[in-house]
């Protein structure tokens, strides 16, 4: 029997946008972290699921060739794969399924067992990583993601996984849309995230007047924001870019802040964790962090390659199944 260290567990998701395999040793380090982002045409806002599905088939062969040489010393024990976006009845992206089958062929191969999750778990559980909470029990998780931003209240529970139930977010489109529609408007690449961030870090004209937004008992209404920025772009063909740049990413910051001091009162938990490729903005940590300070809400923003899409938190919770078993 080989030790802890030796012994691991494969996680996989297969998102919308970004193919992922992570491999945690029993001892909960992470031994690789590998992921294939999805090939999204120029100018296009998005992918259909049925060319993600084809992608991730693909790529899945890509990363198997990758990986094989880097864990022909380690004994795969376990399997766990995200099977679709939320913990929530009804839940549910046709890319999902590739990593799903993919896991379960991976654990009957290598007869182990093989555990579910989802999409929003492994966000979470990968976020956590590392990090020191006062009530790791109870706490507030953020998603921003392309597709999601949700704000959700986790409270442990006996299998040692979280009960999430959704306490705010978006009434309508993402951060993740927001930024990425208007980086399609300054003729940035599909997804824009980088470029946004770094014009916004970039750019020393102070901000007198913000975008409005719109927050109410934790839940925002973005479609203003969009509506504002393209109405500053037809006034203005010649304005820069990176202050239209820091004014969304002002505007993303100031709609958190009002959510998240409204519900951490509410709730009385006063720790928040952040996940999801938005959550990677340097712009929006610094500044989120900050201003939360003053509501004497603590932030937790994990590193980039954990904030983005990858399987981590997939591993670590087939690990922590593991555990439950013996």
């Amino acid at each position: 029997m080989k030790s802890r260290r030796d012994n691991i567990v494969i996680g996989i998701d297969t998102s919308c946008y970004t193919t992922s395999i992570a491999a945690i040793s029993l001892n909960k380090d992470i031994i690789l972290s590998e992921k294939i982002m999805l090939k999204v045409d120029k100018d296009a806002k998005g992918l259909r699921q049925s060319d993600g599905v084809f992608q991730h088939v693909s790529n899945l062969g890509k990363l198997s060739e990758n990986i094989t040489g880097k864990l022909k010393d380690y004994n795969i024990v376990g399997v766990c794969a995200s099977e679709k976006p939320r913990p929530i009845e009804g839940s549910y992206m046709p890319v999902f399924t590739v990593g799903l089958n993919a896991g379960k062929l991976l654990s009957a191969t290598h007869n182990c067992p093989f555990f579910e999750t989802t999409h929003q778990e492994n966000h979470i559980k990968s976020s956590l990583l590392g990090k020191n909470l006062l009530n790791k029990n109870r706490f507030l998780a953020v998603h921003m993601s392309g597709g999601t931003t949700e704000i959700v209240l986790a409270n442990k529970n006996d299998s040692k996984g979280y009960d999430l139930e959704i306490i705010g977010g978006t009434k309508d489109v993402s951060f993740g849309q927001l930024i990425d529609r208007l980086g399609l408007k300054l003729s940035y690449d599909f997804p824009s995230g980088k470029y946004i961030d770094k014009n916004a870090l970039e750019c020393n004209e102070k901000i007198e007047n913000g975008l409005k937004t719109s927050v109410k008992e934790g839940y925002m209404n973005l479609s203003g924001i969009e509506n504002q920025l393209n109405k500053i772009i037809e006034e203005d063909k010649n304005i820069d870019k990176s202050y239209l740049s820091k004014l969304l990413m002002d505007a993303i910051v100031r709609c958190m802040v009002k959510s998240l001091s409204y519900l951490c009162k509410k709730y009385e938990t006063y720790e928040v964790v952040f996940a999801g490729g938005v959550s990677a903005s340097k712009y929006i940590s610094k500044n989120l962090t900050q201003k939360l300070k003053k509501y004497n809400v603590k932030a937790y923003f994990t590193e980039p390659h954990l904030a983005t899409d990858n399987a981590v938190g997939c591993a670590i919770i087939g690990i922590e199944n593991l555990n439950l078993g013996e």
